[in-house]
Order: C-alpha cells, then sequence, then structure tokens
C-alpha cells in the first residue's frame, strides 16, 4: 500500500535532505502526468540504511501502450528532479520470452545527488519489494506481502560454485603470469563469497553480499577477510586466493545450517584449487 507521500518525505532525516529535494520534485512531475502510474523509491533510502552519499533509486511505471512514447520524452521527467550535470539512458531487452523491456537512466545532478531510475510497464497487480516505499500509486496496483529476497540452498550452492569456479581461473592466470586478469577473478570470487557470507549470519537480501552485509546495523565482518586482499604480485594474490578458499569453506556449511539444510561436504573442486594453489606459494 502507498504511503502517504509528503509524511515520508517529512520524515526522512537532514543528512538526506537534497536526496528529499530531488524525490519530491520527481514526484510532483510523475502526479502531473497521466502517463505515470506508479513512482516508487527503493533500495538504501526504501531500507532506510542511506546516508548522504546514498544514490535515489527510483521505478516509474507507465500503461504498456505509453511505455515508448514515455521512453523518448523520460529525460523531461528526470530534469525535473533539478539541474542535471550528466545523464546516460539505455532500453534494456526482455531477459525472458514473456518479459517486458525496460529503460535505465542513470542521472547526476549538479547538487551531487545520484539518480538511478528504471521506467517499465506497470502490472496490472504486484507484490512489493521488501525495500519498496510506494509514494505514488493511483491504480492501486501494489498489494500483498513483499517478495522475499532471502537465500535459498540452491542460491548458496550457486554462489559457493561460482566462487570455487572464479578461484579455479585464478590459479590458472597465475600459472600463466597474467596478474591483472588473476586479480580480476580474485575480486569476483570475493563478490561471490560475500553472498555466502550474508547467508551465514543471517543479514537481509544476501544476494546483495557485501553491500547487505554493511547495511545491517551489526555489520558482520568475517575476522580474516583483509588476507583475501593483494596487490599486483603472484605469491600474495596465491595467499590471497587461498585465504578465501578457506572462508568460503568456513561460510558455506554455516550458510546451510541457517537456512536449516544440513550441511554438505565440500565439492571436490575445492580440494584441487587448494592444492593448486599450494604449488604456487
Amino acid at each position: 500500500m502507498p504511503v502517504n507521500a509528503e509524511d515520508w518525505l517529512r520524515s526522512l532525516p537532514a543528512v538526506l535532505s537534497r536526496q528529499r529535494a530531488v524525490i519530491g520534485r520527481l514526484l510532483e512531475h510523475a502526479r502531473a502526468d497521466e502517463r505515470v502510474r506508479l513512482f516508487v523509491v527503493g533500495c538504501s533510502i526504501g531500507r532506510g540504511a542511506a546516508d548522504r552519499l546514498s544514490d535515489v533509486d527510483a521505478l516509474v511505471g507507465v500503461r504498456e501502450r505509453s511505455f515508448d512514447d514515455m521512453a523518448r520524452s523520460s529525460t523531461e521527467l528526470v530534469r525535473a528532479g533539478g539541474e542535471v550535470l550528466d545523464i546516460f539512458q539505455q532500453i534494456i531487452p526482455p531477459t525472458s520470452p514473456d518479459g517486458r523491456q525496460s529503460q535505465h537512466t542513470y542521472a547526476h545532478y549538479v547538487d551531487g545527488v545520484e539518480l538511478d531510475l528504471a521506467l517499465a510497464i506497470a502490472r496490472q497487480t504486484q507484490q512489493p519489494r521488501a525495500d519498496w516505499v510506494v509514494l505514488y500509486d493511483p491504480d492501486e496496483t501494489v498489494g500483498g506481502e513483499p517478495l522475499s529476497k532471502a537465500a535459498s540452498a540452491d542460491d548458496v550452492r550457486a554462489w559457493g560454485f561460482n566462487c570455487l569456479v572464479r578461484l579455479h581461473a585464478c590459479t590458472k592466470y597465475l600459472t600463466r603470469g597474467s596478474l591483472w586478469e588473476a586479480h580480476l577473478m580474485l575480486e569476483r570470487a570475493r563478490a561471490d563469497y560475500w553472498c555466502v557470507w550474508a547467508t551465514s549470519e543471517a543479514v537481509g537480501d544476501p544476494l546483495y553480499g557485501l553491500t547487505a552485509v554493511l547495511d545491517d546495523p551489526r555489520t558482520p565482518m568475517p575476522v580474516d577477510i583483509s588476507q583475501t586482499v593483494a596487490l599486483l604480485d603472484r605469491s600474495a594474490l596465491a595467499h590471497a586466493a587461498l585465504a578465501l578458499l578457506d572462508l568460503l569453506l568456513a561460510a558455506r556449511p554455516r550458510a546451510e545450517t541457517a537456512l536449516s539444510r544440513t550441511p554438505t561436504a565440500p565439492a571436490p573442486l575445492a580440494l584441487h584449487v587448494r592444492a593448486e594453489l599450494r604449488k604456487l606459494l
């Protein structure tokens, strides 16, 4: 259900005064455009975890017949939010046969506020995301329980295996002497690890990985996470990759337990990666 937009805007802390002003102007413009049927703010501001540097993440929903026209003129809405320093827009094609295209806009305002705007076709009925603040919904399309973004056992398996695959790629690049590619694989592996760690700590929205961990009031950090960071040095990268593997092998069974699943044995690939990394030390 929509909130009272004016009351919600007034409730935002003073540190978000610039974001509040941008949202207020965007909302006013959206309300005046009959093509717009939904205006939502989400992510860190919607979760109540924003600070003075946070983006304004917003969704604008329009009727299907209005999408093409709105996409062509959406810069008018964006510029209603304030004086624009720079803007980039692109149409996002459907990701499935029954999906719908959307438009993504990034705008940077002169006052420093960043806007991440999704323009999409409004559905007749839709469940809200947990972080949604529905400021405008004249057709009352949003309702029901918020969509869950809790991790599943399949998610944990996928994150864990992706982490292993990237750590293995790291070993290959180190063997070849391609330190930049090894470094890139280590960074990508750590991103997957953060999702497993977030699940093991019962952090909300674990698919956001590090961002979710930092948004949690507890900010639960792995004790040895700094050991997974390395510069462009073959030995240092191998040590960092091995440290990340150890953290993954410790976090995955805890994540499965947090999901009320019986912890599974380490994947054979994990043992192989460990052996390959030790050869590089």
